[in-house]
């Protein structure tokens, strides 16, 4: 599959329609250390990969449409230690600018360089594999049945330092291969994708080589690589590893309709007889902890049920909003949280935990805070 675009919404209405979306107020800092690699202009930055024939994105005061997701299901896409971060438009996204600089070069064809700035310094995450669904604009109403795909396989080089952490990635997607480059330095994220010409391992690592020189990212690991470095290490140690773990099967479609943020905490599935459909536990040095839920039908649609708790504390998480009350019996402390499900039912999550155990209260709250519902 090849790059191509198409013009279709005039520039000015465009970039209005920009940023009628983003509604953002939050005050991006630059690091020192961004700011003289950038210059603060992360888009002119990029340009400064050694590539030509860059794929204009803009023309005539007419916003541009790639289906460059398509070719690259990759591109540009992180994630935290929760969860995909969602794109700078949205509302309240760490993701402060976001920039790709597309190219059709006569030696290299069809690749990206690409960047994004976080509002803070948090780590981000690259996954083993990614889909992308077809673009309506470029291949009909027909499209959103398409999907494209991409794996990622570990290379030798790989490093995490306090200042920066990168890797670099085998990725495969229709039938082509790339030599993949991340790097995270602070706020800056940057990738580029370097295409597997001929089976010339080496010949794609010296062009990544070059990238590293001429933007001046000086990333050693770069540098020193050697092609026996680039062989497939079989591991999965820099990928993304998912903390949720899935309850209530859906026996329509055989998946979990709830997801709860578990698998980075300790606690455990109960032993023996407990209270709830499924029930998760351990023991802290102040005592137990144990988090139970209940599924529970209710007569309220969901913009009712939410309605009548709102003044109650607590979490929105995408589209899920949980409302929880607790209090103080004795040394523990015993809460419920709720939240909508779907079909008119409604989930219940009965918890308690010591009343002098902050970490034990951090546990339980970081699963209220992170509770993904499948909808549909």
């Amino acid at each position: 599959m090849n790059m191509s675009y198409r013009r279709f919404i005039p520039g000015i209405i465009g970039a209005l329609l920009l940023f009628a979306c983003s509604g953002k107020e939050r005050e991006f800092t630059w690091d020192e250390q961004t700011a003289a690699l950038t210059g603060k202009n992360v888009k002119q930055w990029l340009r400064t990969a050694p590539f030509s024939n860059e794929l204009a994105q803009t023309d005539a005061n007419r916003m541009v449409f790639t289906n460059a997701d398509e070719v690259f299901p990759f591109k540009g896409k992180y994630n935290n230690a929760v969860d995909e971060l969602p794109a700078s438009y949205t509302e309240n996204s760490p993701v402060y600018q976001e920039e790709t600089v597309l190219y059709q070069d006569p030696k290299w064809g069809d690749l990206f360089v690409t960047a994004a700035l976080l509002y803070e310094d948090e780590e981000v995450f690259l996954r083993d594999s990614y889909s992308e669904t077809g673009n309506p604009m470029f291949g009909g109403s027909n499209a959103v049945l398409s999907s494209y795909h991409a794996s990622l396989e570990e290379t030798a080089v790989k490093a995490g330092h306090k200042r920066y952490k990168t890797a670099l990635y085998w990725t495969h997607t229709s039938g082509k291969s790339y030599l993949l480059g991340f790097y995270q330095g602070g706020k800056l994220l940057f990738e580029v994708a370097v295409p597997l010409k001929d089976r010339d391992t080496l010949g794609a690592l010296n062009k990544l080589k070059e990238v590293n020189t001429k933007m001046k990212l000086d990333i050693p690991e770069w540098e020193r690589a050697a092609v026996t470095d680039l062989v497939w290490t079989g591991t999965e140690e820099t990928f993304w590893k998912n903390p949720f773990r899935g309850i209530y099967l859906s026996p329509k479609t055989a998946m979990e309709e709830v997801e709860l943020k578990l698998k980075d905490t300790p606690l455990k599935a109960s032993e023996g007889a407990f209270d709830g459909d499924y029930s998760f536990e351990y023991k802290s040095s102040e005592g137990k902890v144990v988090l139970y839920t209940v599924r529970k039908d209710t007569d309220k649609e969901e913009t009712v049920f939410n309605e009548e708790r709102k003044d109650q504390s607590g979490y929105t998480y995408g589209l899920t909003k949980v409302f929880y009350k607790e209090k103080q019996e004795g040394d523990q402390v015993k809460g419920v949280a709720v939240t909508y499900l779907k079909n008119h039912q409604y989930l219940e999550l009965h918890y308690t935990y010591p009343a002098t155990d902050e970490k034990a209260r951090s546990v339980v709250h970081g699963v209220l805070k992170y509770i993904r519902i499948f909808k549909f």
